[in-house]
Order: structure tokens, then C-alpha cells, then sequence
């Protein structure tokens, strides 16, 4: 191993531990073939076509609490959750530009957006349906939070 991939592997243990500590669990049963390629995922995020499902303003007093709850509602309407609480989060580390899905399970059920940026420092982050055939994402704008959702037309 070198001495790149053994810090690659710390960032990572460190991350899932961040997450672990918000509650943010790793899954057992890996992730599905049926999994997004995470570069349309990405794109269906950040692409210059895109558009929000919803938006929170960014000044609003009360902006984090109401991306923790638009996001859920979202996350719900979408039918992100499978049993337990499982889905797939895309996954990435500071300074590492691949990233990937990881299968994870939120026991506790609320403020996913808040508990996340917690974790990784970062607001934005993208969530699959374990079959791969939706996504609900926070993405930061200028002046708005934006929670987008995206169904996939086939699963991978």
C-alpha cells in the first residue's frame, strides 16, 4: 500500500466516523448494482439545466431547520428510504476527487441534512433510493439552499 492510499483509507475511516457520530451509519449488504453511475448522479445535482424542487432561502432565520424539513419531505414523497432507514449516500473526501456510493442507514430519522453537513463540513450532498431510481439532493446556490429531486428513467 502507498503511502497515498493509507491516507485515502484514513480520510475515509475518519468520515465514516464523523458520520457515525451523527448517527449515519455504514449498511451492511454493500451497495446495489442498481446503484446511480455517480457522475449522472452528480450531474443531475449540479448540471446547468437543472432546477430545484424546492428552494429555501439562504437569509431566511430559520433557513437550516427548513432544508431539514423540506429535504424529508422530499426524501419521503420520493421514496428514498428503504427498510430501516436504509440509502445510498453519495460519498466523497476532501482532497480526493472520485467518490462513490456508500450504503448507509439514519436511525434516527430527522435533520439528515443538518446531522450530514455536521459530519463532512460541507451542506451539500446527494441521496439514492437503494434501487437507484430516485434521488434527493442539497445543493448550495447563491442565495438559496436547493433541494433537488431526480428519478432516474433505469436503473444501472
Amino acid at each position: 500500500m502507498t503511502e497515498r492510499d493509507a491516507d485515502r483509507d484514513r480520510r475515509v475511516l475518519d468520515r465514516l466516523e464523523a458520520l457515525g457520530r451523527q448517527g449515519v451509519v455504514e449498511a451492511a449488504g454493500g451497495v446495489p448494482e442498481t446503484a446511480p453511475d455517480p457522475k449522472s448522479a452528480f450531474y443531475a445535482m449540479v448540471g446547468y439545466e437543472v432546477k430545484p424542487t424546492r428552494t429555501v432561502p439562504r437569509k431566511a432565520p430559520d433557513a437550516r431547520d427548513r432544508v431539514d424539513l423540506v429535504w424529508h419531505e422530499e426524501a419521503d414523497r420520493a421514496g428514498l428510504f428503504g427498510e430501516d432507514g436504509e440509502f445510498l449516500l453519495f460519498f466523497w473526501i476532501p482532497g480526493d476527487p472520485t467518490g462513490g456510493w456508500l450504503r448507509v442507514r439514519d436511525p434516527i430519522g430527522t435533520r439528515l441534512p443538518s446531522r450530514i453537513a455536521a459530519a463532512t463540513g460541507n451542506r451539500e450532498f446527494i441521496a439514492a433510493s437503494l434501487d437507484g431510481r430516485r434521488m434527493c439532493a442539497v445543493s448550495v446556490e447563491e442565495y438559496d439552499d436547493w433541494i433537488i429531486t431526480h428519478s432516474f428513467e433505469t436503473a444501472r
